[in-house]
């Protein structure tokens, strides 16, 4: 599974330039695209095809913490490969530097994110038909998810990680969150380490209520990732968060409102309101919601 040093002598921060081996595809690399704190994604393309383009995400593991969600992210997407609505991971590797671990995860190509498509209409908003039709391309990748036994609940659904493919189908990306752990923590020992898990690897902006206060005794589970379509669903509709980042009260008194504009029907904001309930239990499972959601 790790093999040495494929970038010869010394590494370089960025791989810009760089004509890499991943498994059996050879990449030549171009820029990057985006970067993280550890990461670094880079558009590359196949060296032998130039037009056959990919996402390269190139990590730095420091720690085994960091290394075992890199090796999650690999084998969720492995386990979901041929999803439409699932980024595609064409091949990966992690190699052995020394001090640190590097991982390469040579993924499909996407041309936009989400939110960037979002800020390109400005106040351009979309009519219901191809919100719901966005909404519902993410909803089949968690139907995916959350069908596997145990459920696998993605834990981190927002608009940054949802992409658009060269096909034309919205897809999701960014499993390193992912959990099966689903469970009430109500011993204090086992409440530190997860708060401190909920803290470093979900969004505030989608954060259900039961991440907020593990006091509540309510089962962390699945059902988060329902909480997390309410907040996807209302910013689709509205381009705005349904909550401020860090107000943990404003969440925790359900404290949001729908705008007068633009208008959706009953059964939109219906759908919203039903994911955004406090309770996980009130709320439906991703089979009610893609029902609900359907035309």
């Amino acid at each position: 599974m790790r093999r040495f040093n494929p970038f010869g002598g010394k590494v370089q921060a960025g791989l810009d330039g760089r004509t890499i081996d991943v498994k059996n595809v050879k990449i030549t690399v171009r820029n990057a695209i985006a970067q993280g704190g550890f990461s670094c994604v880079y558009l590359a393309c196949d060296t032998l095809n130039s037009s056959k383009q990919y996402a390269l995400k190139h990590i730095i593991c420091n720690d085994s913490e960091s290394l075992d969600l890199v090796m999650k992210e690999i084998q969720v997407m492995n386990l979901l490969k041929g999803h439409t609505n699932v980024v595609t991971l064409v091949a990966h590797d992690v190699f052995d530097m020394g001090r640190t671990k590097e991982a390469l995860l040579v993924m499909e190509f996407c041309e936009k994110s989400l939110v960037s498509a979002m800020e390109s209409r400005g106040t351009g908003y979309y009519e219901e038909k191809k919100a719901l039709l966005i909404f519902r391309d993410v909803c089949n990748a968690v139907f995916a998810m959350h069908g596997q036994s145990p459920p696998i609940a993605h834990r981190d659904l927002k608009a940054e990680n949802v992409l658009l493919g060269l096909d034309g189908a919205w897809k999701l990306c960014d499993f390193g969150s992912t959990s099966t752990n689903h469970k009430c923590f109500d011993k204090p020992e086992d409440r530190g380490v997860e708060e401190d898990i909920i803290r470093k690897h979900t969004t505030p902006a989608y954060r259900a209520p039961e991440m907020w206060d593990l006091y509540r005794r309510e089962v962390i589970s699945e059902k988060v990732d329902i909480w997390a379509l309410g907040c996807l669903l209302y910013r689709i509709c509205y381009f705005k968060s349904a909550f401020d980042g860090e107000s943990k009260l404003q969440v925790l008194n359900g404290n949001y409102r729908i705008p007068e504009q633009p208008k959706y029907s009953t059964s939109v904001t219906g759908l919203i309101k039903d994911m955004l309930e406090a309770s996980p239990n009130a709320r439906p499972d991703i089979t009610q919601v893609i029902g609900y959601s359907s035309p």
